[in-house]
């Protein structure tokens, strides 16, 4: 018989995936909330709050999820400015916003460790309805600084639940939503911008690199 050879290295990864395959996402963990379609008295930011209500509860428990995630996550990946969060957050309880609502949900991922939880990964119901949601909100509101702070929140909760793959494409619509926003052409970081709006650009800027360091 001959000599066993094994196999090239450069296999080694398309192995280790064959080993241990990811997950197959269970959909029938998602909130029924997510399956009832929006009449027509029913806007998508009246539907996202109705969902956001069921999934983490009433409004004590959503405050309790943001001073924890402020207190943990947002101490090192400062991507959400604390103090105009808190202002669409009041105002989310008179004037639904489906922005926030889905931040919200991306923020309670944020501060779900793989050390404190099973690693369910693609099984976990609060993942898989916060994609359901994000989804059907990015389908009906217009491209915001928001919705691109919920990427980067869901592409860290990816990356540390060992989803490289869902995590990649998800980093790949932040880097299109980049581009939407215009910050990929040099007049938008011009010094006149800069002296008419620094505080927006200096979030532009925080967001644009946090982009970068999830793609690393």
């Amino acid at each position: 018989m001959g000599q066993v050879v094994a196999p090239p290295r450069t296999y080694t990864p398309v192995l280790e995936q064959l080993a241990n395959p990811q997950p197959v996402p269970r959909w029938n963990l998602l909130n029924p909330s997510l399956f009832a379609s929006m009449d027509n008295t029913e806007d998508v930011h009246s539907f996202a709050y109705r969902c956001l209500s069921d999934i983490l509860g009433h409004r004590q428990s959503i405050e309790r999820i943001v001073a924890s995630y402020f207190g943990s996550v947002n101490t090192w990946f400062t991507i959400v400015e604390r103090a105009s969060f808190e202002t669409a957050l009041d105002g989310m309880w008179s004037t639904p916003s489906a922005e926030t609502a889905i931040l919200l949900l991306a923020m309670r991922l944020a501060i779900r460790t793989p050390t404190n939880m099973s690693n369910a990964g693609m099984g976990d119901s609060l993942y898989l309805s916060a994609k359901t949601l994000l989804s059907i909100v990015q389908t009906k509101v217009s491209l915001s600084m928001p919705l691109l702070q919920a990427e980067l929140l869901v592409a860290m909760y990816e990356f540390s639940h060992s989803m490289p793959q869902q995590a990649y494409m998800t980093v790949g619509r932040c880097f299109q939503m980049t581009r939407a926003f215009g910050w990929h052409y040099e007049p938008f970081w011009s010094e006149e911008r800069q002296n008419l709006a620094p505080r927006e650009l200096k979030m532009c800027s925080i967001l644009w690199w946090a982009v970068v360091y999830m793609d690393w």
